[in-house]
């Protein structure tokens, strides 16, 4: 074993006391542990400011210190080095308080730095390279059968994130990382896709095989989870203090954000509203259940019903179809009243359990006409408990079929950038 600094080697003299096996001639500090604290305890800090600054730019170092609570010496060290890599901008000098010497306004500067989102869904993938305030600069994507091995998938996300890169043209060493947003609960260390329910996948090293393949680091979460994140922080829900977000694409997932966090509560933390039971004897579901929310509220579900009602079931948003013939079809009206109340409790079950302060819509529930999100929030409301019903708030997503993309940026700036 290395002799620690400042170790003396041998047997102690006669008479004298042993030295104390870890000190040698201690001075009082273990460098090693002092110097990583110390790297631990700077990291805190600029993420700590990164954040504030992400959502209120333009604040003066004077209002950063009062805000985050560090020292004028510590915003000044801090923030200097975040102008010397380029990732803060310092702007005009302002004085709000109308007395003392102006402050200089200080910015993330947006393009500083990128990060690439994935989005791997059942059965497509989207990607984009994304700035640090959350604006995706170009998208590409394809679709896959969702029988295909995974390793297969994920060859083709390498090639296409090394496609996308290269007809960007932004620079590698301005590419922090990327964000892989999956259909599925992940590991605790956020690198493996475990048990996806609408793919044929276990156990998958998604964080490991695209690192090899296309050299950058790379994160993994749970889909909604993301996009939830996503709207937190850069979309509707920036600002508040609970989001829920909710996808209706191949199945129907839920993620939840409390206080900018990322809720992961439970096993893997999924939430998974889609297999809650709304229907006593319904339908049997892919998970093996009976009466899953998804059994009338998916893709699938969706699709099956528009045939059944003798209607193309081959268009691009089988809900929105469903709707558009409820105007003119009893029959579809019916079905759609149906799908709302079935709907309506799946969403008082996270109400009444998490009370969010603003549920968004999003998937193909992010195109529905604004009379339908009114019906919905009033069916909500009177399937939850009496005290909480004012409370519930129901909109439309800003992210639009694009958020699990968001959504896959967001933990990659949050776990290489804003941390």
């Amino acid at each position: 074993m290395p002799e620690l600094p400042g170790a003396r080697p041998g047997r102690p003299a006669p008479g004298s006391k042993p030295d104390h096996p870890y000190s040698g001639r201690w001075n009082g500090s273990f460098p090693r542990v002092s110097k990583e604290l110390s790297r631990v305890e700077e990291s805190s800090r600029r993420g700590q400011i990164l954040r504030l600054l992400r959502a209120e730019p333009g604040l003066t170092r004077i209002e950063v210190a009062r805000r985050t609570g560090l020292s004028a010496t510590t915003i000044t060290r801090v923030v200097a080095q975040l102008v010397a890599d380029g990732s803060v901008t310092e702007a005009g000098k302002v004085s709000r308080l109308g007395t003392g010497r102006p402050g200089t306004e200080i910015s993330i500067e947006p393009t500083s730095y990128f990060v690439i989102g994935v989005h791997i869904g059942a059965g497509s993938v989207r990607i984009g390279v994304v700035d640090l305030m959350g604006v995706s600069h170009r998208q590409s994507g394809f679709d896959f059968e969702p029988h295909q091995d995974a390793d297969v998938v994920l060859d083709r996300v390498a090639v296409s994130v090394t496609q996308l890169i290269a007809d960007t043209g932004v620079d590698r060493s301005r590419l922090l990382g990327m964000g892989v947003a999956v259909p599925g609960p992940v590991d605790a260390d956020h690198r493996r896709l475990l048990m996806p329910i609408n793919l044929p996948w276990r156990d998958v090293p998604v964080a490991d095989r695209l690192e090899k393949m296309v050299g950058l680091p790379v994160v993994v979460d749970h889909n909604v989870r993301s996009m939830a994140l996503a709207e937190a922080q850069f979309g509707a829900g920036k600002g508040l203090s609970s989001v829920a977000f909710i996808y209706l694409r191949m199945g129907v997932g839920a993620g939840l954000v409390v206080e900018g966090q990322a809720f992961q509560g439970g096993v893997h933390g999924a939430i998974e509203i889609g297999h809650l039971r709304v229907v006593e004897g319904g339908e049997k579901c892919i998970c093996g259940g009976v009466g899953c929310l998804e059994t009338v509220l998916s893709e699938r579900a969706l699709r099956s019903a528009l045939a059944d009602l003798g209607m193309p079931s081959d268009v691009s948003n089988p809900f929105v179809a469903l709707l558009s013939a409820a105007a003119e079809s009893p029959a579809a009206a019916a079905h759609a009243e149906l799908v709302v109340k079935r709907f309506a409790t799946g969403l008082s079950g996270l109400v009444n359990l998490l009370n969010p302060e603003l549920i968004l819509l999003g998937g193909f529930l992010s195109a529905v006409p604004e009379e339908f999100v009114g019906q919905l929030t009033e069916a909500t409301r009177e399937a939850v408990f009496p005290i909480i019903r004012p409370t519930v708030q129901l909109r439309r997503s800003d992210l639009g079929l694009d958020a699990g993309v968001y959504g896959g940026a967001t933990i990659a700036l949050d776990h290489f950038f804003y941390t």
